[in-house]
């Protein structure tokens, strides 16, 4: 039988993985704020390639559109990645305090 863990390092170690289980949403909303400025970034320059060309090349309104397209479906993988990756951060962090006691 292993030996128990020092209390101080237990309580610790336990407080610890509710700070982390607790940090999970903002890891979260972090990696979705960046995807969502990206997508704002790319949409905005998309737009304003398309107010630039107007009315001299009407070519640029379909060009624009399956851009959006595209920039919209990554931004959504994007998301759906963010939310994993924030996700499992937290699951890792709190394995980390769940390994540092019992070694």
């Amino acid at each position: 039988m292993g030996k128990l863990p020092d209390p101080k390092t237990l309580v610790d170690s336990v407080l610890d993985g509710v700070v982390e289980l607790a940090e999970g949403p903002a890891r979260v909303a972090t990696n979705v704020a960046s995807v969502a400025g990206t997508f704002a970034s790319e949409m905005r320059s998309n737009m304003d390639s398309v107010k630039e060309a107007l009315p001299d090349n009407p070519s640029v309104i379909p060009d624009a559109a399956i851009k959006a397209v595209g920039q919209t479906v990554n931004a959504g993988l994007g998301m759906f990645e963010g939310i994993g990756k924030g996700v499992m951060d937290t699951f890792g962090a709190v394995k980390a305090q769940i390994r540092r006691v019992t070694g």
